[in-house]
């Protein structure tokens, strides 16, 4: 039976603990779940159904996390059962997975807090163990335990030099030739331990001769938004390119790590200015970016005007000549060439095995169905029935209940079915694998998809920025250019024509003439007057005006003009003429409009005026 712990304990307890009945079970499902009964994380292994041992290694696991964690071992049977049903949905473990309970409770109303790790045979015992060693370790870390650790009395502090980093340990060889060892776990969330550490770097930290570990994260630089700021300000400057990891996206703004104390948030009309995208789409947390500092002061960030020539700043090193603490993912490898289809030997009617259809990986509770055992129960008491119950041998079958051969038969029907359900749970196993397989090879590909789908719209965004610089040198010049005319009427109708015919296509020329136009009295005085707007802009209108294409630009809003605000008579003159209005510029303080007039031979324009000013 398992005790209660003393929740005054400072340490996890020592060994690996057994579940071996329901109430143990029980008991362990309620000191998972109230608040107080326990200060550290509790990793759950579970013996798959048919299995004496676990996929994973529980006394490796124990021996990584020490007294930093508690390490149950429990069965998949009426045990599993009865920890099941006295855990919230989504939080159980059976099967041969495993799972990792934190202190904190938020993961009974969020499962994704405490994750499920699947294995399915003993080819996953590596895997199983590292994933939850690491996510003991990071609990640990989240409880405050790490750091209580090392103010222990045993604790020294050693230094040494890096002579290698193997996936998430490095090897440190301390000053006195002792062997002691980097977790990535221990460090920075999220960030690789190669870039933190690299070989022959030397460093100093608390170094534990239980464990042999040597925690170096005292001497981990910028994590805190004071320093991070301080070491942005002195590194980088407006306008640099540099990296970020991305550590939150919504569909409006996508959070970056500059530093490890510093996440800045970028808002999406700072990545992309295609209203179609959604930042969601664009990135995945955990990816690395370059993007451009707009400010250090406060530090901002944009992602819309990196050039893919551009060469980010290399990121400073978290520890003392340790590598870059961020860097771009290496390219991928191009794709192999398509594998040659040999020709069937026979083409006999084209039959296709059908496509396996999806499979419900997760585990489920074990069925409470009788076992063998329970049967062979059975049959031994019908067969000593009268001598168990005293009942008389005459008793009709149908009150002594079913006889021994019916028993052998059900138990006999029993083994079948269990030897069915086994095979079909092995394949459901290797399907599951195959599943995880195919979801991590359809992630890494939706992450190359996003990165070549951001550097094409940073292409397409730069591309427009260059149009936009060279429209404008084209007004300038034009502005700069010598009049055609001296006559200022001539020279607005010289570049009104001009206009007409570098819109309009040759092929739509004789569809869209210019119609037959006056100028009123005050027109070219009220386009020289007017300002916030340019002259280019108003004969690009004018153009729209006289072939018509007014009509069908929403932008353009052309209507009658009234005397004042909306419900006044309509301005009309003593010859009929009809007073028009239309937008030169929309959602501006004081938007500019052209107010012409329709007459029975074409157009006069009439005046360009403010928004307000209704006089025609």
């Amino acid at each position: 039976m398992e005790h209660q712990t003393d929740n005054r304990a400072s340490a996890a307890p020592d060994g690996v603990r057994r579940i071996e009945s329901e109430d143990d079970a029980r008991a362990l499902a309620h000191r998972l779940l109230t608040p107080g009964l326990r200060s550290w994380p509790v990793v759950v292994l579970t013996i798959a159904g048919g299995h004496d041992e676990p996929f994973g290694d529980p006394e490796e696991i124990k021996e990584a996390v020490g007294d930093l964690a508690e390490v149950v071992l429990m069965p998949t049977s009426d045990v599993s059962w009865a920890f099941s049903e006295a855990m919230p949905p989504g939080t159980q473990v059976y099967g041969g997975a495993g799972r990792v309970y934190p202190v904190q409770h938020e993961w009974a109303s969020a499962p994704e807090r405490s994750r499920l790790r699947f294995a399915y045979s003993p080819a996953d015992r590596r895997r199983v163990t590292d994933l939850l060693i690491n996510d003991a370790l990071q609990a640990a870390v989240a409880a405050g335990l790490v750091g209580a650790s090392t103010r222990r009395p045993n604790v020294q502090q050693r230094s040494g030099v890096v002579q290698g980093v193997i996936g998430s340990r490095a090897l440190v060889t301390l000053d006195d030739g002792t062997l002691a060892t980097v977790w990535e776990e221990l460090t920075v969330p999220g960030v690789p331990l190669e870039q933190v550490l690299t070989r022959g770097q030397r460093v100093t930290g608390a170094y534990d001769p239980v464990s042999r570990r040597l925690d170096v994260r005292d001497a981990l630089r910028f994590l805190d938004p004071t320093s991070a700021a301080r070491v942005v300000a002195d590194t980088y400057r407006a306008g640099d390119v540099v990296l970020a990891d991305v550590v939150s996206v919504t569909d409006d703004v996508v959070g970056l790590r500059l530093m490890p104390g510093l996440t800045v948030d970028v808002p999406r009309e700072l990545v992309t200015s295609n209203p179609q995208d959604t930042l969601g789409g664009l990135f995945t947390v955990g990816e690395v970016v370059a993007c451009r500092v707009d400010s250090v002061d406060p530090v901002r960030l944009r992602l819309d005007d990196v050039d893919d020539e551009e060469t980010p700043r290399s990121p400073p090193s978290l520890l003392p000549d340790g590598p870059p603490w961020l860097r771009l993912p290496d390219p991928p490898p191009p794709p192999p060439p398509p594998a040659p289809v040999p020709a069937p030997a026979t083409a006999p009617a084209d039959v296709r095995a059908p496509a396996a259809p999806p499979v419900d990986v997760t585990p489920r509770p074990p069925h409470r169905r009788p076992t063998p055992l329970d049967l062979a129960a059975r049959a031994r008491l019908a067969l000593n029935g009268s001598a168990l119950t005293g009942r008389p041998t005459g008793v009709p079958a149908q009150a002594r209940g079913p006889s021994a051969e019916e028993l052998r038969n059900e138990l006999a029907a029993e083994r079948a079915t269990r030897t069915g359900l086994a095979e079909e749970l092995r394949q459901l196993r290797e399907r599951a694998a195959q599943l995880e397989e195919e979801l991590l090879a359809a992630g890494q590909r939706i992450r190359r998809l996003q990165t070549r789908y951001r550097e094409a719209d940073r292409a397409r965004q730069q591309a427009v920025k260059r149009l936009k610089a060279l429209q404008s040198q084209i007004e300038q010049a034009r502005d700069e250019e010598a009049p055609a005319f001296l006559d200022p009427e001539e020279q607005f109708r010289y570049e009104v024509y001009r206009e007409w015919v570098r819109r309009i296509p040759a092929a739509e020329k004789a569809d869209k003439p210019l119609a037959e136009y006056t100028l009123g009295d005050e027109f070219l005085s009220s386009l020289d007057e007017l300002e916030g707007i340019s002259r280019d802009k108003v004969v690009a209108v004018v153009v729209e005006v006289l072939t018509g294409q007014v009509q069908h630009l929403a932008g353009r809003e052309p209507h009658q003009l009234r005397a004042g605000p909306a419900g006044s008579r309509y301005v009309t003159r003593e010859d009929g003429a009809t007073c028009w209005r239309v937008a030169l510029q929309r959602d501006t303080a004081a938007a500019r409009r052209l107010h012409y007039w329709r007459t029975r031979d074409g157009y006069e324009l009439s005046r360009v005026v403010l928004h307000d000013d209704y006089r025609p």
